[in-house]
């Protein structure tokens, strides 16, 4: 078993978070939902793992909606929104597939709209 060497400590740097969307506490408490998330895979079902993922994914736009500004806002209320429906329709394949499709149309279209493409180009 290889190990990976540990980075070099970081010291913040004094100043204002400016640009931060996540506090330290949340992304830790994220971190730590990945990394055991990733450990419980090796045992579950291997449909377990999208739900953990879009589970993540609710609570990180969680912890973002409160510094979100402009367009950003609404699509991270969606996504958390429709991360929460889709854990309620993992007994249903169909009605759970075409949920987290739906999260992906509505994230590629803010995406689209965001960096200014062309509708066309983003299918």
């Amino acid at each position: 078993m290889s190990s990976m060497p540990a980075p070099p400590a970081r010291t913040p740097e004094p100043g204002p978070a400016e640009g931060l969307v996540l506090r330290e506490d949340d992304a830790v408490e994220l971190l730590a939902y990945l990394v055991t998330a990733a450990r419980i895979q090796l045992d579950e079902a291997a449909e377990n793992g999208p739900k953990r993922l879009l589970t993540a994914a609710g609570r990180l736009a969680g912890m973002i909606i409160p510094q979100a500004g402009g367009a950003l806002g609404p699509l991270l209320e969606e996504i958390r929104r429709q991360a929460d429906g889709a854990a309620v329709q993992a007994g249903d394949p169909d009605a759970y597939t075409a949920t987290v499709d739906a999260l992906c149309r509505t994230l590629a279209e803010h995406l689209v709209d965001r960096l200014g493409l062309d509708a066309t180009e983003a299918s």
